[in-house]
């Protein structure tokens, strides 16, 4: 069975240099809620947790090996690939995200690994910031066991390395995402899944420049300073908050 993971923590404890102190167990319920009712494929979530809390929701706590490192910053996410979750092949998936349509194809895997697109490696964005031109994120990830391997490897036999070499502009911030990019994409050979199944759109650079992507979107994401809790200026918002809950 496909396990579904995501992680819940305070992120100033990590020296995450934004966007803290926003969420709690509702968005964990609100996640997996989301993927069980746009789903008919049994699948299990696992929260990795900086401490004990509530869920309404049949979800599995797992607590962080890392604990209060204000260096580690967003390389924590790294154990979101921590073999010991699971036999099985993961997804990972951010809190701030919204199921609003049948996920059913991003919960057959058949690629050892996979990302989406960097939002900002579209057009009218790239234009203006060519190094984004063919960069990948993880909004959304594929993980077999043994991928989950490799990064574990990585991570726990060259954490210095990783510190030193893996960080985020303009934050300056040791990044999860970068060590990603590095191991999988070096030669941008890294499958692309919102290409393999469409559907999976950033908030922020896609659906406020064209909010009719909605009619064809399974899973919208948050990155920045928007996060679901803040949408509603706009009329189509209403569209992802119905799916919110």
């Amino acid at each position: 069975m496909i396990t579904v993971v995501t992680s819940l923590f305070d992120g100033s404890n990590f020296g995450i240099p934004h966007t803290t102190g926003v969420y709690d167990p509702s968005w964990v319920d609100k996640l997996y809620r989301g993927f069980k009712r746009n789903s008919t494929i049994p699948f299990e979530m696992v929260c990795l947790v900086d401490r004990d809390y509530n869920f309404k929701e049949p979800i599995r706590p797992v607590k962080f090996i890392e604990q209060n490192n204000t260096i580690a910053g967003w390389s924590v996410l790294l154990e979101a690939y921590r073999p010991d979750l699971t036999n099985d092949w993961r997804i990972v998936v951010g809190l701030d995200t919204i199921i609003v349509d049948n996920v059913n194809c991003y919960l057959e895997p058949d690629k050892d690994f996979a990302l989406v697109r960097d939002p900002y490696s579209f057009e009218p964005y790239v234009s203006q910031y060519p190094q984004f031109k063919n960069e990948v994120c993880n909004a959304l990830s594929w993980c077999s066991p043994n991928s989950a391997q490799i990064i574990w490897d990585v991570w726990t036999n060259q954490k210095q390395w990783v510190y030193e070499n893996c960080k985020l502009p303009p934050w300056d911030t040791v990044s999860e995402m970068v060590l990603l990019r590095k191991l999988f994409n070096e030669k941008n050979r890294v499958p692309l899944l919102d290409c393999i199944h469409k559907g999976v759109y950033s908030y922020r650079c896609h659906i406020l420049n064209d909010p009719k992507l909605l009619q064809s979107a399974r899973i919208v994401y948050f990155h920045g300073d928007i996060k679901p809790h803040q949408i509603g200026k706009y009329e189509f918002d209403n569209q992802l908050i119905k799916h919110w809950k």
